[in-house]
């Protein structure tokens, strides 16, 4: 009996018209075709996730450039100095207009953030005070600024309250989103919105960033820049060796 079915079976796939055996290739092709799909999906993502950079706050790259020289640590390194900066125009936290023209003369260490920020700009701007404070009258050359690269209507008592509790010589810039996006592009800020986490109590998005101190010269060109979370005495020391 089981011989005689297997020979029926057999003789029907056989006169099977030739449409239906074509319909069931058919069937298998494409089966075969959207399993080299998946994997190839899954292959361009591990790609892409590989070859990301990173932002902000961790990956391993230099965090101290001046002309061609690094000294390695963390987060993702910016362009050459020297490529870096341009004209711009913002207005302070007392509503001052400032242009890159308004600091000339002095030298002027940027950094970028925002005013809610939890981690990198408290860090490294508490860093940068206590560099500056232990390089005693030297720090009088030396104008420190944060620029607010929120995406929101500047807050300028929000941005004062928050520099409050910093250097007393720091000044904050904000502007409209098309001189945010300029100030940004010129110095190659990496900015990237990522949702509000609720359970660390953020208020608003949070946004991770490049967070490097860029140094200008009293010309207005930038001479090299540094890591937030460099230990103060090496910010002063970094700083020293360019006056």
């Amino acid at each position: 009996m089981r011989r005689r079915l297997c020979r029926t079976i057999l003789e029907f796939q056989e006169r099977r018209s030739p449409s239906a055996r074509g319909f069931e290739q058919m069937r298998l092709t494409s089966k075969s075709n959207c399993f080299l799909v998946a994997v190839c999906i899954a292959a361009s993502i591990l790609v892409l996730a590989a070859r990301s950079p990173a932002m902000g706050h961790g990956s391993r790259h230099p965090i101290v450039k001046e002309e061609q020289k690094f000294i390695r640590t963390h987060t993702i390194q910016p362009n050459d100095p020297q490529t870096l900066g341009g004209p711009y125009e913002m207005a302070d936290h007392t509503g001052r207009v400032v242009t890159d023209k308004t600091f000339r003369g002095s030298w002027v260490l940027y950094f970028f953030g925002y005013t809610s920020c939890r981690e990198a700009c408290p860090l490294g701007l508490e860093h940068i005070t206590r560099a500056l404070e232990a390089m005693g009258a030297d720090a009088d050359r030396i104008q420190p600024v944060f620029v607010d690269i929120g995406m929101e209507a500047p807050d300028r008592k929000g941005i004062a309250q928050f520099l409050s509790n910093f250097h007393p010589r720091l000044i904050g810039l904000a502007g409209t989103r098309a001189q945010t996006f300029e100030i940004v592009r010129l110095y190659k800020i990496r900015r990237e919105y990522m949702a509000t986490n609720y359970s660390k109590k953020e208020f608003g998005p949070r946004i991770d960033h490049t967070s490097y101190f860029f140094l200008a010269d009293p010309e207005g060109n930038t001479r090299g820049y540094f890591h937030h979370a460099l230990p103060p005495e090496q910010m002063a020391a970094f700083i020293r060796k360019h006056l």
